[in-house]
């Protein structure tokens, strides 16, 4: 089982505060390829980023070939939102991009999202249905798509596609668990239960989104995203009953580790500024001394510190196509979440982060990268 050590340090000793330093990569809304993933585990492990969590499902698209169930990709990997072209990797493409990722210090994670955020699975497998095969999906909206405990492939699905996930890992399976409003509360804990389990005796553990505080064991790690901030900012009718954050307080009590990602600080999905093309502001806008200036210890008001594991930035790609706008919303404010990720806090550190950011700029823009040049920095080119 991997280790990870829990709690700040908050030492200006050249320790990080936190083990877990990571950026959560969205690659089912629109594709990127392996190439592109290369890139960017590179940008990463040079701002000290020591976990890649890659997305790798959703209802737009399957992108991890599965040879159990090889019409995942065959049936469900081509579309992406918009119609616009999928892709997938094949688990060669897959023990690349880890090995590339061991080589610069970094864990590669993959995420398999279940009960919700499945239309994709449904539409590829007609044995996950009760009822009708949905067709494939090319929007945006979420919450509408769920696994059935009563669908005749459901167990053997999870077992196939969740076991091969944990060989794929190092220790570690994300599961999703996020926003299945559309699963029954009883059905969406038999099969949150059951991902668990399969992880579990493939001998992984297991991570989560925040909806599943509540079903997770120790030495588990729940991922908060939707943080009181965000919540309040947000279109209320779009949140799960099971947002709760009493659910994350327990689980920090009980021995599960917590991995902070609060939405309206390090979703780097959201718009740097009302009016920008790309992004989006459902957890308000996000500028880059937004994204710094947050303490982990603040987001959730009750948990145990010493639960909290690490800070995990996180991009999702209903609005971004392209590599160049990939970097556009990831940087400078990846700098920044890696800052709190290392320091423990970016309260109170924006004048002496703003001149070190100015000169990782200067090397973004000798290596060609397309980076957004947020206000407050005096940018050198």
């Amino acid at each position: 089982m991997p280790a990870v050590t829990s709690g700040s340090t908050r030492e200006s000793d050249g320790r990080p505060a936190y083990e877990w330093r990571g950026l959560s990569l969205d690659v089912a809304r629109h594709f990127f390829a392996v190439d592109d993933i290369d890139t960017l585990i590179d940008l990463a492990a040079d701002l000290e980023l020591n976990r890649f969590h890659l997305h790798l499902s959703d209802d737009q698209g399957w992108r991890i070939e599965v040879p159990a169930r090889p019409q995942l990709v065959r049936r469900s990997s081509s579309g992406a939102v918009d119609g616009d072209p999928g892709g997938f990797y094949t688990l060669r493409d897959w023990r690349h991009l880890q090995d590339h990722a061991r080589h610069r210090g970094i864990v590669l994670i993959p995420e398999i999202d279940v009960p919700g955020h499945t239309n994709a699975a449904l539409h590829a497998v007609p044995g996950l249905n009760i009822g009708e095969t949905p067709k494939a999906y090319t929007g945006i909206d979420v919450g509408f798509s769920t696994l059935h405990v009563d669908a005749p492939e459901t167990e053997a699905f999870l077992r196939d596609v969740l076991g091969q996930a944990a060989e794929m890992g190092e220790g570690w399976v994300h599961i999703g668990g996020d926003e299945s409003h559309a699963t029954p509360r009883d059905e969406y804990e038999e099969l949150v239960r059951m991902a668990v389990r399969v992880v579990h005796d493939a001998g992984a553990r297991v991570i989560a989104w925040q909806e599943a505080a509540g079903l997770l064991e120790s030495g588990d790690i729940v991922q908060v995203w939707a943080d009181p901030l965000s919540l309040a900012q947000g279109d209320e009718q779009v949140w799960a009953d099971d947002l709760s954050i009493e659910g994350v307080t327990a689980a920090s009590h009980r021995g599960v580790g917590v991995l902070m990602s609060p939405a309206s600080h390090i979703y780097l999905d959201m718009k740097y500024a009302e009016g920008d093309r790309l992004g989006l502001t459902w957890a308000g806008t996000v500028e880059l001394q937004r994204a710094l200036e947050w303490d982990p210890a603040d987001i959730v008001r009750g948990v145990d510190p010493a639960s909290i594991v690490g800070v995990e930035a996180a991009v999702w790609t209903e609005t971004i196509r392209t590599f160049d706008e990939m970097i556009s919303m990831l940087l400078p404010r990846l700098a920044a979440a890696a800052d709190v990720a290392w320091n423990g806090s970016g309260v109170g550190r924006w004048e002496s982060f703003r001149e070190d950011v100015a000169d990782l700029g200067e090397q973004w823009s000798a290596e060609g990268l397309a980076f957004h040049r947020s206000p407050g920095v005096d940018w050198r080119d």
